[in-house]
């Protein structure tokens, strides 16, 4: 819902529709201060998860957003709004820290693409909400309604058990037990039990520290992968899309205006979310990500096109292009790099460096956003919109060469079989010469 919040509300900003008034600087810090608070937070995530655990650490996100929530309801200035959105980046780069990694924990191979997805549907979820409902209703209603949501997920989450994996981990294998067995909803978990006791015995000999990720070529495969795909992901222009699709599109909307195009995207990535939850564990990580970025590009540069030749008169007969583009690249979006990045993030790294790996990725997503976000206006004003969305295309182009050349595919193996496919990769001679080395 924070993601979603500025889609409706940078119009009430200029529009002088708040509590209080901002300059467009003041606009941009307070879009992409979000993203600066993003990349603070994930080291801290991903040295709590490893301390106190899966659950809790994602449990103290609830307090976190009410607090948020709280600030631009009772401190109306631009500094309380800085303040807000910085914490709630806080809180999304710990939930992209330890969310991923505990839904992968938790789930069984055969599922586990579909249940990582969700942790994106609900994204696009928030975002829809603030779409239709944000045009609909005032400012303070807004955001009133909005700090309901963490209130209700902290009542929830805290009734969750801890991760089985972690459990093991720290040698407690009775409660391990009783968690697997809670997951799978019963019956007689002791083989899978056995299985998830020998893949963290052997990760754990291991030690967990960033010395032996960047020592590992399997694992340093395995990061770049996951890197890649995260800055595509947030600096291929989906952050910016959502902020400033107000601005973007021309006003001379063909069929619909720009408040229902605007919940039209957020339609369109729940809806293509939704089957791309069932497709991503019967086609695979690996293709739907490369033909979401693909096609990403392709959008992008038409994009680029047309605010080159119709940078000032709206296009004319052609207005109606970039309204198709704009939900062209939602669905795009929605079909793989908007989820398959999360879904890589909890299943392709040994337990031992899993909340490192965790944090890094998070990282990227938070960096890659803040720079596309706070550039965006000032490149948009200065030198036009077609500058910023050819630099999507080179992003989202680049995106989709990697992923062609160097992801793997994931699904349906269990986390012992994607070490080992990564192992073959960088090849067992070289993994041996790099530990004894060390």
């Amino acid at each position: 819902m924070w993601l979603g919040w500025p889609s409706s509300v940078v119009e009430k900003f200029v529009k002088h529709e708040t509590d209080f008034n901002a300059t467009m600087d003041e606009l941009s810090w307070i879009v992409s201060s979000m993203d600066l608070g993003n990349v603070i937070s994930p080291l801290i995530a991903g040295n709590l998860m490893d301390m106190f655990g899966r659950k809790p650490s994602t449990a103290m996100l609830g307090p976190l957003f009410i607090i948020t929530w709280a600030l631009t309801l009772w401190v109306p200035t631009a500094w309380a709004l800085y303040m807000a959105r910085a914490l709630a980046g806080m809180g999304k780069g710990m939930s992209y820290t330890v969310v991923p990694v505990y839904l992968g924990e938790i789930a069984s191979p055969a599922i586990r693409g579909a249940l990582g997805s969700v942790f994106c549907f609900q994204l696009h979820l928030g975002f829809l909400v603030e779409a239709i409902v944000g045009p609909l209703v005032s400012y303070r209603t807004l955001n009133t309604m909005s700090a309901v949501v963490p209130v209700l997920f902290f009542a929830a989450v805290v009734w969750l058990p801890e991760s089985p994996y972690y459990l093991l981990k720290r040698d407690r294998r009775p409660e391990a037990a009783g968690c697997l067995q809670w997951f799978r909803g019963g019956g007689d978990v002791d083989h899978e039990l056995d299985l998830m006791t020998e893949n963290v015995r052997q990760e754990m000999e291991n030690r967990a520290t960033f010395r032996e990720l960047f020592s590992s070529p399997k694992d340093m495969r395995a990061l770049s992968i996951v890197v890649a795909a995260c800055a595509t992901q947030r600096a291929g222009g989906i952050s910016c899309i959502m902020a400033y699709s107000s601005l973007i599109l021309p006003d001379n909307a063909p069929l619909l205006n720009k408040h229902q195009s605007v919940m039209l995207f957020a339609i369109m990535m729940v809806v293509v979310n939704s089957v791309a939850v069932v497709l991503v564990d019967r086609v695979g990580r690996k293709p739907l990500l490369f033909i979401s970025e693909l096609g990403m590009g392709v959008v992008t540069l038409t994009f680029a096109l047309f605010f080159y030749f119709f940078q000032n008169d709206g296009g004319g007969w052609l207005g109606w292009l970039p309204y198709l583009c704009h939900l062209s690249f939602a669905f795009l979006f929605a079909a793989g790099v908007g989820f398959v990045p999360v879904v890589y993030l909890g299943e392709m790294f040994p337990v031992n460096i899993r909340s490192h790996c965790s944090a890094i990725a998070s990282i990227t997503l938070a960096f890659s956003s803040f720079v596309t976000n706070k550039i965006f206006l000032f490149v948009s004003n200065h030198y036009g919109f077609y500058v910023m969305f050819l630099l999507f295309t080179v992003v989202n182009f680049s995106g989709a060469f990697y992923t062609y050349k160097y992801a793997i595919e994931t699904k349906g193996k269990t986390f012992q079989e994607i070490q080992e496919q990564l192992q073959d990769i960088v090849g067992p001679r070289r993994e041996k010469s790099e530990h004894n080395d060390i």
